[in-house]
């Protein structure tokens, strides 16, 4: 459902009272969305995925109606539920890396840091309290 005019005004002065009072916090939200967003979705990739996963399921489904015949359908069903498996990652997983090298850093920015979360945490009360003073 979108947003009506006045909530959407009433989000714009939040985003810009934000930006004024910690530009910081702002710039690393935005990073934050830019890397969780990712490459995009590429449509290329959504449909091979769905055709293996479809070729996956005619195997499984040819396998498990021949398998009184031989045993060796039921190998045929196993590479067939690989496939299908496999298909529906690769159509709903994201192309790239960047995510992950983007996590890494941020683990090591994170590690290299020699305050802990209970310092993270009691800075971030104190800038509240701050705030709510008005100073």
């Amino acid at each position: 459902m979108p947003l009506s005019d006045h909530e959407q005004q009433l989000l714009d002065q939040l985003e810009k009272q934000l930006r004024s009072e910690d530009p910081r916090f702002a710039r690393n939200i935005s990073e934050t969305q830019a890397a969780a967003t990712g490459p995009g979705f590429s449509a290329k990739r959504f449909v091979l995925g769905i055709l293996i996963a479809l070729a996956g399921l005619a195997a499984t489904i040819l396998a498990i109606s021949l398998v009184s015949s031989s045993v060796w359908w039921i190998a045929l069903g196993v590479v067939g539920f690989g496939l299908m498996v496999t298909g529906m990652y690769w159509a709903f997983s994201r192309p790239g890396h960047v995510h992950t090298t983007q996590t890494d850093s941020r683990n090591a920015n994170s590690k290299s840091s020699s305050k802990g979360n209970s310092g993270f945490m009691s800075r971030m009360e104190d800038r509240w309290e701050k705030r709510q003073r008005g100073e």
